[in-house]
This record gives C-alpha cells, structure tokens and sequence, in this order.
C-alpha cells in the first residue's frame, strides 16, 4: 500500500504545480512577457493536464490507506482553495468559448472574425449597435467581446439585451456571473456585497426558468457556489452542466475535475453550512 500511497503523493504534487502554473502564467501575460497564441496554447496544456491528474486522483481514492488523517481546518481551506482556483480556470475557459461564438452559434463554434484586429473589431461593434439600438443580435455581440475586455461594459451590454429579448437566458446568465465576480472584491458583511450577490443569483434562476436547457447557467452558479464555499451546492449544477453540454464541449473535462474536487470536499467533511453571507436561494 506504501507505493500507492506514493503514487497519490505524487499526482497531488502534479495538481499543486499545474495550479501554480496557471498562476503564473496569467502573470507572464499580465506582466507582457508571453504573447496571446503562446499563452492560449500553454493554457490549454496545463489545464487538460490538470483535469487529467483530477481525474486520477478522484478513479484512485479508494487505494490510500484506510486509516483515515483528521480533516483539520487548515485542510478544509486548502481543500476549498484549490476547488476554487480551479474553478475560475474553468469560468475563464468558457468565458473563451463565448466569446468566439457567433449570434446564434453553439458553445463550441469558433468565430470567423478572429483575424480581425480588436480595436477594428470593437469599432464594427459599437457601429452596429449604434446604428441598430434595439437589435438584440447586434448588442449580445458586443457583450460577448466586452467579456475579456471590459466586464463594466459587458454587464451594461448584457443588461440590455436582456430587456430586448427578455426570452434568452444568455444575458441573464452572464449578467448574474459579472456580478458575483465584482461581489468577490468586496468583504464579507458588506452590504454592497449582499446585494450583488442576491442579484446574481436571482438572474442564475431566471435565466434557468426561461431556458432550462443552456447549460452556461448551470456552471457558473456551480463556480459561485465554490467560490461561496459551498461545494455541496454546486454538485447538482455542475451535474446538470454535464448534461446539457455537448460531448465534445472543450472545457468538458475541466467541469468534471472540478466536479470531482467538490464531491471530494464534501465527502471528507469539508463542506460546512453556508456561511451568513450566502444569499438564500432556491434551485
């Protein structure tokens, strides 16, 4: 058993590096020092070996010894840490996806305007939903670009494309995970912060009551729950990602790492009762 015991040492060691990785690699393109192509392929690397060595470390729970260690918890916020931080890998991944996805195309279409350079690309944009304000197709593009751009911009984009098609759960969706991203940078208790996340996750359930069937929903309420603290309740809407999407989704086997270090963080005990600042939702 002693060399099983190594083996999942070792891929725990693997996952631990792979993660600080990622994290550095953000920074190298933060700092300038990597151009967008090199980065993309390097990120696209580390995190399907990520998922690979999730993977293994989930299949092999069952070879570590059978004496179990103490959930201490410094072992449940470490636990919690590293489910997070793989979590928005994933968001910004399928953050990716959407963004190259055309008015009406599947998550895992690619846009045919990529070549175009960014500046001539939001100018075309703009003009469009200047020239069509009330076009939900034209201000939905322009959502989607302002998502790895500027995110200020993106929820006003989603926001109102959301009152020209008060029928597609995309805006919603997107609209209610900006908002849970800006919620992050504020304390816990903070009254703004309360807000913000009650408002997200009011747009998560309507956006789930008006199409039930895009998975987009589903995940990022899964990743807000992570980032909450509470795996436990973001096992079923990872689950219900898995269902919705497509086979050969591209951020498919990160969904299912994370998937798994959620089950794994509950089963050893980690996940306690959401904490005060929990916004009170149903599903």
């Amino acid at each position: 058993m002693s060399s099983d015991r190594e083996k999942h040492e070792s891929l725990e060691a693997e996952r631990d590096f792979l993660l600080r990785s990622l994290d550095d690699l953000d920074n190298e393109r933060a700092a300038g020092n990597i151009d967008d192509a090199t980065y993309a392929r390097l990120h696209a690397d580390y995190t399907a070996r990520a998922a690979a060595v999730l993977r293994q470390l989930r299949d092999g729970l069952d070879l570590a010894p059978t004496v179990a260690r103490p959930v201490t918890r410094r072992r449940q916020v470490l636990t919690l840490g590293v489910i997070a931080v793989f979590a928005l890998t994933s968001a910004g991944l399928l953050v990716q996806s959407v963004r190259q996805r055309g008015p009406g195309g599947s998550l895992t279409g690619n846009n045919p305007n990529t070549t175009v350079p960014a500046k001539q690309r939001e100018a075309t944009l703009v003009a469009a939903v200047a020239q069509h304000p009330k076009d939900y197709a034209a201000r939905i593009a322009l959502a989607r670009y302002y998502l790895g751009t500027d995110l200020r911009k993106a929820v006003a984009a989603y926001d109102t494309a959301a009152q020209l098609d008060p029928t597609q759960p995309e805006p919603l969706a997107y609209g209610a995970w900006i908002r849970a991203i800006a919620a992050r940078q504020l304390k816990p208790g903070n009254r703004d912060r309360t807000l913000l996340l009650k408002t997200a996750f009011d747009r998560f359930n309507q956006a789930i009551k008006i199409g039930p069937g895009y998975a987009d929903t589903f995940v990022y309420r899964a990743i807000v729950w992570l980032q909450l603290g509470n795996p436990k309740r973001a096992i079923p809407d990872f689950q219900r990602f898995l269902q919705l999407a497509p086979q050969d989704h591209p951020q498919r086997a990160m969904v299912l790492g994370a998937l798994a270090q959620a089950e794994a963080a509950v089963n050893a005990g980690s996940a306690t009762t959401a904490s005060p600042t929990t916004p009170t939702t149903t599903r």
